[in-house]
């Protein structure tokens, strides 16, 4: 047995930090790869991000059009409990219960409601559980109507005794009966009652009139907006993908800086500068890449989900991201990371590239299936279209699925469809 030394040549993959921040641009949003860029720009002093051309457009608007476009910006609207305090200032009220009423106003949710007991309350400010009521009672006949309820329930009957034209029947259901309603066990209620279930529905309209959410006017919620990262539009030649450049971080290499510096002539920021300048071109290379898989696996959708583009979503067929990989060569995973937090602009509106990919449901004697999106859009069509006074079960939903599109599917998986539209049961959608 002696000693040798081998020499041998081997190929293996490595995952360098360049390679792995690749992977991360692919699959971060427009929002997340700024923030990645801002950060990059701190690390690095020779690199710069390009203003959007969308600010920059606005920089060249007219003084007329600026002022236009700010007067429509809404202002912020008036909170809650700056609403009730006013509501309070002029009433004669004690330290005591001015402090109670404070505390209370400041108590409530967004929603306007309040969730503390009224035990937990008067322990907290050291006063009488009777105060704490009495303040509670003042609170809840302020303005909006229903503001400080301890449930819906409560909220709603608050808002029905300050009706104008009171409604009787209205105030005993959801005062006595308000589970027993809103299960929409309408017949045995009637019964109870001794009144038509026409009267019910009445009531029930009435109380699609009210307002849940008392504080829901007031909260500050602030509006957003999806940006598409991706456009398809009509051309000559069928349907055109293209990038939303104004959603897209530019990053420029500042030349100035680099001369500036470069002066001293000194060995060591001659190698800062060279290696910060590999670092921009990897970043350029990678975002560069990055919108070109982009572009790649939208083309590929649009070319498989031609008829969607057409016809609309409810022509959606089955897709998974494996066929969409295959086509373009590259790994599933590559695909995956594409599309995660990524929207796209359509003819038809402005949705996520998730939603091109659905699973496969059988239809009868086709050689095709159809798919979930597909499945779920006729059965909210045909909801839209029934009879309210005999809304479709569940079981004729999966009957007619099969009779008018051959959409074979179980009676659960029509209400598993059902439940992910947010649309009620049969039960709950009846109408006398």
């Amino acid at each position: 047995m002696r000693a040798e030394l081998l020499q041998q040549q081997q190929l293996k993959l490595s995952l360098t930090k360049e390679l792995t921040q690749a992977i991360e641009l692919l699959q971060y949003s427009t929002l997340e790869l700024r923030s990645f860029l801002y950060e990059q720009s701190l690390e690095n002093p020779f690199l710069e991000i390009r203003d959007n051309p969308r600010t920059e457009r606005y920089k060249r608007l007219h003084k007329q059009e600026k002022k236009a476009m700010l007067e429509n910006i809404g202002a912020s609207s008036e909170t809650l409990a700056s609403y009730l305090s006013m509501q309070l200032s002029m009433a004669q009220l004690s330290p005591e219960q001015r402090r109670i009423m404070n505390y209370l106003i400041h108590s409530l949710d967004g929603d306007g409601y309040l969730r503390i007991g009224e035990s937990e309350i008067a322990s907290h400010l050291a006063v009488t559980v009777e105060a704490v009521q009495q303040a509670i009672r003042m609170l809840q006949s302020l303005e909006p109507a229903g503001v400080g309820a301890r449930s819906l329930q409560e909220c709603l009957y608050l808002q029905l005794v300050r009706l104008p034209n009171r409604n009787e029947l209205a105030e005993r259901i959801v005062s006595h009966h308000f589970s027993m309603f809103a299960e929409k066990a309408w017949k045995t209620l009637a019964k109870q009652l001794n009144v038509d279930i026409k009267d019910i529905q009445q009531v029930a309209d009435l109380i699609c009139t009210l307002q849940p959410r008392p504080g829901s006017h007031y909260a500050r919620v602030e509006s957003h907006f999806i940006a598409p990262d991706l456009i398809v539009e009509r051309c000559d030649e069928g349907f055109c993908v293209l990038l939303n450049d104004e959603v897209f971080p530019q990053i420029i290499w500042n030349s100035s800086y680099e001369k500036k510096i470069s002066r001293e002539h000194d060995e060591q920021i001659e190698q800062f500068i060279k290696e910060k300048y590999q670092q921009f071109e990897w970043l350029v290379k990678s975002l560069e890449q990055r919108k070109q898989t982009l572009v790649n696996v939208m083309n590929k959708i649009v070319e498989k989900q031609a008829e969607c583009f057409e016809k609309g979503f409810s022509a959606l067929k089955p897709l998974t991201m494996r066929e969409i990989a295959e086509a373009l060569n590259i790994h599933e995973s590559t695909v995956s990371r594409a599309v995660k937090n990524k929207f796209v602009q359509t003819p038809y509106g402005t949705v996520e590239l998730r939603y091109f990919f659905s699973s496969a449901i059988s239809l009868a004697n086709a050689s095709e299936d159809a798919s979930a999106a597909q499945a779920k859009a006729f059965i909210k069509q045909l909801i839209e279209k029934e009879n309210k006074s005999a809304p479709l079960s569940d079981q004729k939903l999966a009957e007619l699925l099969y009779e008018k599109y051959k959409i074979v599917i179980s009676r659960r998986t029509v209400a598993k469809y059902r439940e992910q539209l947010n649309i009620p049961s049969s039960a709950k959608r009846k109408r006398y």
